[in-house]
């Protein structure tokens, strides 16, 4: 090892542990490697300490290494830590992505530094641009941080491919790391990884599963909350927990549940700061350093937490009902005392009895280590991006060339000539590429270039969708498209605090045509847009466990051995449903009631998904369009207009295992869901322009390789045909058997699944003015920069000191013409206002950014602190926010802002802009 390594290896820590001199040992001797060990093991250190060291060893030349992460969030923080270890090594670390301004990246191709830190999608970008490539060929090393974020999406399809086509110019090893997975090897294999290096002791977790019950304390929290009794025995047992222990992460599964208890909590008097990937930076630096620094004593959270960011020494967390899956539960247990040798304390505070059994389930899993695999994923949309990038780098190619780079990578290597065919045609049919017959060449063509950079991220593209209220005639607000895309027709949602039925969904107007509708059990839209879904084997080891209480309390027992839980609590739990309807690991229930038909099915969301289509188009074909459904990890739920014979609807679950694929991908191709992700998969593969809009897309593409790949996106993300298929092949061969009921009043469980999100739906809602209130609140405690777009003044400053901004002038020359800008954007302005004023000719892009700000002055100017506001809203730029102060004032504005900042938040989630200086530089560098 080198001396100056040893060095600060000292400082920083005194010596490598274990899993960092393996780590070491490994890369050292050459070897690609993935590295799986919970949080707090040292990982980053173990990928980064032998790179450094070769790097000073052998005076490798920039750009030496790329670290690609997921998120952005997690790029921020990694710099801090990287940049530590640069300094000290006399090694440059830098980060690129969407956000890094033109001024930076301008430096970046001139001086480049050693150190890379990218998200996949910058990849796609850098590989085509050519000042930069030329830096691409000293690559020796790739780290690929949190694996499992990737292996299981397009993302990560897009990231292997691209590597394929960084591995053409530059010959380099593969560090991969992620937390245990329940597929370590296909993991590696994915990688390319030659070996596993992992940890030589076992994490101890200590699971704490919670089920409690009001006392007379909690009725008069309750009121003075204005909650019921159970919600409040809830929080009251949370902050309990945090105050016996110290910092605490409040997990909870959507963001929208995040902001709701982050606002109880504080309207209680508690410190706490709420976390997620929909707030702005700033606002979670500052949550993050106000926990670090003891200024609140709690996080609320959601997964943008669980990835490794810096707050410090965490004492516990608390997860906040069920959290899913046993891989989420350990990634965020293991945030607690997260250094080595240190016990992982984590709490679950559960609200009902099927949130409590899955949860003590989830525990038990955890401590055997049984975790879920991750599947990965390929697509020939991605494949078909990938082939215009090679032509974007190489400008002509032989036609096999991309085939053999392509199968180079794990998820295509088993790619057809036949389909790689089919995916050329499509780009060719799409006037995107040519081939040439006689040379055996493929070429771009004029197309090629946009569509490229305009399909950077496999994030879909996503838009507000109007609610129209057909009643009153009137727009009585917007839903984002991901939540639109789970709905059909005849299902109930809500909306403003009232609940709605779709009557009609206008794909092209992109309209929703409802009526109110006397149901409170509906679903909730959340900036997540769905719950993270249950796998089969959590669902059906609750089956077991349901079986084992109704038949053998001790025995049950035995099956949550480690867990620490109240033998109390599970005995009330099971009281509550043990004389109803419910389904085990042995028995589907089919309960029916004058208005709803349950099917009581313990295998996970899923499966359940594809039983639930496979029943419902069964039901269509004899009864016509009259039902809805959806669909829970425990229970397929059916809205009926009359009381069904639940004898019928078992008859329909004896179908061949056989024909499950056939039935379920008719009844797939008939809803919206379908026709969403066809429109963004034809858009991936080019066939459809980013703007286009088609009535029916599914019969435009019907028989193509674009309705293969719709349907094999929807199998591995929403629906498991192969879990189905099991489950008939059970019910047929006599394990599993179907039980039926009669009821004029829907059972516990029923009613349980019946409610999606109900936890702060039936009491103590939060009103719209609270939500505003959260909002304006959020938005007058955000940092902005105040620039003079006449002489250049600037100043960092709160929005909430603006108020007075029509009397406000430059403090240096006098004008009024003042913008509120972002520090990224007034970094830009700064030397472009230099050049006008001393009379140089801008360039196009410099141009952009000068009118910019100009615009953002005129509207400072024009609306006072409205404009304000509206420039200090997440993603709202001058433009978006010059059509909405047209508008919009008062409530109705920041209605307005926090909608646009929903929608913008859906386009941008893992965030790579397509119209970002990346894209405009690439095509610069091109021309």
């Amino acid at each position: 090892m080198h001396p100056l390594l040893k060095k600060v290896i000292k400082e920083r820590f005194g010596r490598l542990n274990r899993l960092q001199q393996d780590a070491f040992r490994e890369v050292s001797s050459g070897k690609s490697v993935l590295i799986i060990a919970p949080t707090g093991s040292g990982k980053t250190e173990a990928a980064v300490i032998p790179v450094f060291n070769e790097i000073l060893e052998n005076g490798l030349k920039p750009i030496s290494v790329l670290y690609i992460a997921p998120l952005k969030a997690l790029n921020r923080d990694l710099l801090e830590r990287l940049e530590w270890w640069g300094e000290k090594l006399g090694i440059t670390v830098e980060v690129r992505h969407g956000d890094t301004s033109a001024y930076r990246k301008a430096k970046q191709t001139k001086n480049p530094p050693q150190m890379l830190i990218i998200t996949p999608e910058t990849l796609g970008v850098i590989l085509t641009v050519k000042s930069l490539r030329k830096h691409l060929v000293n690559v020796k090393f790739v780290i690929v941080d949190e694996i499992a974020e990737l292996v299981d999406n397009k993302r990560g399809a897009q990231l292997l491919l691209g590597l394929e086509r960084l591995a053409e110019i530059a010959d380099f090893r593969r560090i991969g790391m992620t937390a245990t997975v329940g597929n370590e090897e296909e993991v590696r294999e994915w990688l390319k990884a030659d070996v596993i290096v992992k940890p030589n002791w076992r994490k101890v977790y200590r699971f704490h599963v919670l089920y409690p019950t009001p006392t007379e304390e909690d009725e008069k929290l309750g009121q003075e909350l204005s909650l019921s009794p159970e919600i409040a025995a809830r929080l009251r047992l949370l902050w309990e927990i945090v105050e016996r222990h110290g910092k605490a992460l409040i997990f909870t599964n959507t963001r929208q549940f995040a902001e709701i208890l982050a606002h109880r909590l504080k309207a209680w008097g508690k410190p706490v700061e709420v976390h997620h990937g929909s707030l702005s930076k700033e606002a979670r630096i500052k949550a993050e350093k106000g926990l670090k620094e003891g200024r609140i004593r709690a996080l609320i959270c959601t997964s943008s937490m669980e990835l490794g960011i810096d707050i410090g020494d965490v004492d516990v967390v608390v997860q906040y009902m069920s959290p899913r899956q046993v891989n989420r539960l350990v990634q965020r247990a293991g945030r607690a005392k997260h250094h080595i040798g240190e016990v992982s304390e984590a709490y679950v505070i559960t609200s009902n009895v099927e949130d409590y059994l899955q949860s003590l389930v989830i525990a038990k899993h955890a401590l055997e280590g049984r975790f879920e695999a991750v599947e990965p994923i390929g697509g020939l949309d991605v494949l078909a991006h990938f082939v215009v990038g090679l032509l974007v780098e190489y400008k002509r190619l032989p036609r096999e060339r991309p085939y053999e780079i392509a199968r180079r990578a794990y998820v295509y290597r088993d790619l057809s000539w036949e389909d790689y065919l089919d995916t050329l045609k499509v780009l060719e049919d799409a006037r995107i590429i040519g081939y040439d017959e006689e040379t055996d060449l493929l070429y771009m063509r004029r197309g090629a270039f946009q569509y490229y950079y305009e399909n950077l991220s496999t994030i879909p593209d996503e838009v507000s969708w109007r609610v129209f209220d057909a009643r009153s005639g009137h727009i009585i607000g917007r839903l984002d498209e991901r939540f639109v895309m789970d709905l059909e027709e005849g299902m109930d949602f809500v909306m403003n605090g009232r609940s709605w039925v779709v009557l009609e969904i206008d794909d092209e107007s992109k309209l929703l045509k409802v009526r109110e509708s006397p149901s409170i059990e509906s679903a909730i839209p959340s900036w997540e847009g769905e719950m993270i879904p249950v796998p089969f084997s959590v669902a059906f080891a609750v089956g077991r466990l349901k079986r084992e209480l109704s038949f053998d309390f001790k025995n049950a027992l035995s099956l949550l051995e480690g867990v620490e839980f109240s033998e109390e609590e599970l005995k009330r739990a099971f009281e509550e449903i043990k004389s109803e309807p419910f389904s085990t690991d042995r028995d589907i229930f089919v309960e029916s009631t004058p208005k709803t038909l349950v099917i009581h099915a313990d295998f996970g969301n899923r499966a359940n998904e594809a039983l639930g289509r496979i029943v419902h188009s069964l039901l269509i074909l004899r009864y016509g369009r009259v039902f809805s459904v959806r669909v829970q990890a425990h229970a397929i739920v059916f809205k009926t207009p009359f009381q069904l014979n639940p004898d019928e609807v078992k008859r329909y679950l004896y179908q061949e295992p056989e024909s499950v694929e056939f039935i379920v991908a008719r009844a797939l191709r008939d809803s919206h869901a379908y026709r969403w992700r066809m429109l963004n998969v034809a858009k991936r593969f080019g066939a459809l322009r980013g703007d286009a809009k088609i009535r029916r897309v599914e019969r435009l593409f019907e028989g193509t390789v674009i309705e293969r790949e719709t349907l094999n996106e929807l199998y591995h993300d929403k629906v498991d045909v192969k879990k189905a298929e099991l489950v008939l092949e059970m019910l047929k061969s006599g394990p599993l058997r179907v039980k039926t009921v009669l009821k004029r009043e829907p059972s516990t469980l029923a009613r349980l699944n019946m409610t999606v999100g109900g936890e702060f739906l039936l009491s103590g809602t939060l009103e719209r003015d609270e939500v505003l209130e959260l909002f304006k609140n959020r938005l007058l405690d955000h940092e902005v920069v105040l620039v003079c777009t006449n002489c250049g003044w600037h100043s960092k400053t709160k929005v909430a000191r603006l108020r007075s901004i029509r009397e406000r002038k430059c403090p240096r020359c006098g004008s009024k013409m003042l913008a509120v800008a972002h520090p990224i954007d007034a970094e830009e302005f700064l030397p472009v206002l230099e050049k006008v004023r001393h009379g140089k000719p801008l360039e196009r892009k410099e141009e952009r950014v000068y009118g910019k700000l100009l615009k953002a002055a005129d509207l400072v100017d024009s609306y006072g602190f409205d404009a304000v506001l509206a420039l200090a809203s997440y993603g709202t730029g001058p433009d978006t926010a010059a059509r909405i102060l047209s508008q919009y004032r008062e409530d109705a504005l920041l209605v307005a802002l926090m909608e646009r900042e929903r929608q913008f938040i859906r386009t941008r989630r893992f965030w790579v802009d397509k119209k970002s200086e990346d894209d405009k530089e690439a095509n610069t560098d091109q021309s």
